[in-house]
């Protein structure tokens, strides 16, 4: 006989996380700071791991290749006459605000001069971090600066879509999710 209720789910200790409890800030370059306050959607990343095909005799199978960090999409509410940074962050990628352009856009080229730090944190009930999302050497591949609508009153927003190299992932709450099984690596190394 099978238990018909919620079983290890609908115990009393486990915080669902939720969707409506999280922040999203960006140290910018040049101690640029995009302001969290001003995220109205965000995601957390997105990982796609190729495949990698073999072949034998009249068979195949596959193996895991490699990952691949997918961009990420956050949305800001547009706002006069505030400085929330995200401008700023843009034209150190791709400067078409200069009094030179369209002459003469300027681009970074180093990477400290473009790339930043994305965090993500997820929050309990109280304001207490459950976990984070530290995407490093980010920057705004893409922007769209949205639609504008006579028929609507919706806020106007900016569409940013995020690059980045690296991903480290912190859990804040109970027993770590993570558990790797690298038997062989781990066997190697003794």
């Amino acid at each position: 006989m099978v238990n018909m209720g919620l079983g290890t789910i609908g115990n009393a200790g486990i915080i669902h996380k939720r969707k409506f409890r999280w922040t999203f800030a960006v140290d910018g370059p040049c101690d640029i700071k995009v302001k969290e306050s001003f995220v109205k959607l965000a995601s957390r990343p997105n990982l796609s791991i190729e495949e990698t095909e073999i072949n034998y005799l009249n068979g195949k199978t596959w193996i895991p290749g490699k990952g691949t960090w997918e961009t990420i999409t956050i949305t800001y509410y547009d706002v006069a006459g505030e400085n929330i940074g995200l401008w700023s962050w843009l034209a150190s990628v791709y400067d078409f605000a200069s009094d030179n352009a369209p002459v003469a856009l300027k681009q970074a080229t180093a990477r400290q001069d473009y790339s930043g730090t994305c965090t993500l944190t997820m929050y309990d009930g109280c304001g207490v971090p459950i976990e984070s999302w530290t995407l490093s050497d980010a920057w705004p591949q893409a922007m769209n600066f949205g639609d504008l609508d006579y028929s609507s009153s919706e806020e106007a927003t900016i569409e940013v879509t995020l690059r980045y190299a690296q991903v480290q992932y912190k859990n804040f709450c109970g027993q770590d999710p993570i558990n790797c099984c690298e038997t062989h690596c781990q066997q190697a190394t003794a």
